[in-house]
């Protein structure tokens, strides 16, 4: 049995320990894709405290058969797309934008240099901006396979459409996001 089945199944029991080191484990990852999705932290966070309440009130309902991480990624991002359609899309700007933390302190990682620090803060910056830009349906199925390591399959039955469909919605996205990135990079 794995780490993550056992911690689930104590969640299951009513183990509030599990249940916030469930969070600790997975909530760097989980803000990143809600924010990639909304391209707001708060609104981010709300989804992402707004899946863990859930999961508080109904883990002994839940069964989850498979891959832990991917199961909460997609609560995660069917919540913000909920968020969304509840509200109007607006436009984003650079300015708007604000960097999930990335889960770990960035001078114990050896990285001291200021410069250094923020020129991968904009660079993280400037892909939620691209990814702003990318229609709903694209960005969800980039945000699960490359932030969740969903498959196309997984993705494919968790959005109920084909894996056709998913891949090339995904292959669709990647290559509007290099166009945008390139065009973001010509017009410095």
């Amino acid at each position: 049995m794995t780490e993550d089945r056992r911690l689930w199944q104590s969640v299951q029991n009513g183990n509030p320990d599990a249940l916030r080191r469930l969070y600790q484990q997975f909530k760097d990852q989980l803000l990143t894709a809600a924010t990639m999705m909304l391209h707001d932290v708060a609104a981010a966070e709300d989804c992402l405290h707004d899946v863990f309440v859930t999961l508080a009130a109904e883990a002994h309902r839940i069964q989850i058969r498979r891959n832990l991480k991917a199961y909460l990624t997609t609560c995660v991002v069917n919540r913000a797309r909920d968020y969304l359609r509840k509200k109007e899309r607006r436009n984003v700007s650079l300015e708007d934008l604000t960097v999930p933390p990335a889960g770990r302190d960035d001078t114990a990682a050896g990285r001291t240099d200021p410069a250094e620090l923020l020129a991968q803060k904009e660079e993280a910056a400037k892909l939620l901006l691209a990814l702003g830009q990318l229609p709903v349906e694209q960005r969800e199925v980039v945000v699960l396979h490359l932030n969740a390591d969903m498959t196309f399959k997984e993705i494919a039955k968790t959005q109920e459409i084909s894996i056709n469909t998913a891949q090339s919605r995904y292959r669709y996205g990647v290559d509007k996001l290099r166009k945008l990135l390139s065009e973001q990079e010509v017009s410095k």
